[in-house]
């Protein structure tokens, strides 16, 4: 948020305000973490009708209200500093990490809660937990059903599945068609913008030879962007 000043007055003005008032469509985005868009941190003002009480908490990837006592979900229902700056300030968002290959099949399988933290993610092949997106994205068009979400990214060798390695040139061909499919096909509808293909080229112009490179050659990039 800035102060615009004119001649008579001073007024408070977001930035997703003023883009409004542009004569094209600008897009005021930012990237975008689950954890803080529902979990108070410390500089949260949090309060409640008696003062003591808990505020009452919801469940990220559905919104519907649960139990205070409930162990499994600590999401506040009255919005997080971090939420409030984001709707009132913005009106595009991009994922920041969740959407990625790797996290989607391979870590970051459960919700958010301590219990959890200590034990290791299991290298699930090929099976797609959307928990995390899901209540982001759900979240954001809730409060926002005007919002503009980027989907990033569906392929990018530095966050793909470390077991691509193993597999011969058909197989990483299945898996990465079946990947694109699955995750636009889950978000059909609620996320109408992504990023296909991302750092495919080095500093020197050429084709980074990554894993889909030295798997499927060249042409990986012409059939990523066909599946999407």
């Amino acid at each position: 948020t800035y102060r615009l000043k004119t001649m008579t007055k001073t007024t408070t003005t977001t930035l997703k305000e003023t883009a409004a008032r542009c004569c094209k469509k600008v897009y005021i985005g930012t990237a975008v973490l689950p954890k803080p868009l529902f979990i108070y941190d410390h500089d949260d003002d949090i309060e409640s009708k008696s003062g003591d009480d808990p505020p009452p908490i919801i469940k990220c990837a559905t919104i519907n209200p649960v139990e205070a006592t409930d162990p499994h979900h600590s999401t506040p229902a009255k919005p997080t500093r971090y939420a409030r700056t984001l709707f009132s300030e913005f009106n595009s968002l991009v994922i920041e990490h969740h959407l990625k290959w790797t996290p989607l099949v391979h870590s970051l399988p459960w919700p958010f809660h301590p219990e959890h933290a200590a034990a290791p993610p299991p290298a699930r092949f090929g099976k797609y937990d959307f928990h995390h997106v899901d209540a982001l994205v759900d979240y954001a068009l809730l409060q926002n059903p005007q919002m503009h979400i980027k989907g990033h990214v569906l392929v990018w060798h530095v966050t793909s599945p470390p077991f691509l390695e193993d597999l011969p040139a058909s197989q990483v061909r299945s898996h990465l068609k079946r990947h694109i499919f699955t995750t636009m096909g889950h978000f059909r509808g609620r996320i109408r913008m992504w990023d296909v293909v991302n750092e495919s080229l080095a500093s020197d112009g050429t084709l980074v030879e990554n894993v889909f490179y030295t798997k499927l050659g060249p042409g990986y990039i012409e059939e990523c962007f066909r599946w999407a």
